[in-house]
Parts: structure tokens; C-alpha cells; sequence
């Protein structure tokens, strides 16, 4: 049971987004440089490097 309620909550902390630049899916819990522009815009890896924006902890 235990390996269930596991499996349960690794799917539900899987959250889709849709980048706001480039409109690619993606996971903004497994992405290392997605995060919110603006705190609602969200921002794919690859928008994030490719055009430099900067999130409140400074990085890329």
C-alpha cells in the first residue's frame, strides 16, 4: 500500500505548464531553470537561457 500512495503523490507533484514564450509543455517540477516571469508567466528552460531572464534568485 504504501508503494501506491508513493506512486500517488509523484504523479500529482507532476505539474504541466505551458511556456509562455514559446508555448512548449513542460514540467515546471523537474525543469532546473523554468520558473513564474512576473510570478504567473511561466518560463520554460529554454526560454529562460535563450533570452536571459533572470528569476528573484538571480539565477538563469
Amino acid at each position: 500500500m504504501d508503494n501506491m500512495k508513493n506512486s500517488k503523490n509523484d504523479e500529482s507533484e507532476e505539474k504541466i505548464e505551458t511556456c509562455y514564450f514559446c508555448l512548449q509543455k513542460f514540467d515546471m517540477n523537474k525543469s532546473k531553470l523554468g520558473y513564474y516571469h512576473y510570478g504567473k508567466f511561466p518560463v520554460c528552460d529554454y526560454c529562460s537561457e535563450f533570452y536571459g531572464f533572470y528569476n528573484k534568485e538571480g539565477k538563469i
